[in-house]
């Protein structure tokens, strides 16, 4: 089963913590995530380090962590910081 979850409106650093916790429970009940991103700008680098390890933490439990309907100013905020689709655990829809 895939737990799709949306991203909320600010990502903050409180948001962070609440959407951290969210992907935590999810990967304890050995669900894997769909991050529906659509509508979503620019990320902050600590949303790109904390969906990584997200994904990194799935895949060793043979889950994923997926990103969908990314805009070209999201993809471009992780191709700001060098980050590598290929060489990570996230998917991209």
């Amino acid at each position: 089963m895939v737990i799709t979850v949306s991203l909320p409106p600010l990502l903050g650093r409180s948001e962070a913590a609440a959407f951290r916790n969210q992907l935590l429970v999810a990967l304890e009940q050995r669900e894997s995530v769909c991050v529906e991103c659509g509508g979503a700008g620019a990320f902050p680098s600590l949303w790109i380090q904390l969906l990584h390890a997200a994904a990194a933490s799935a895949k060793a439990h043979n889950l994923s962590v997926t990103l969908k309907a990314m805009s070209e100013e999201c993809r471009q905020s992780f191709q700001a910081i060098g980050f590598d689709f290929a060489q990570s655990a996230l998917v991209l829809e």
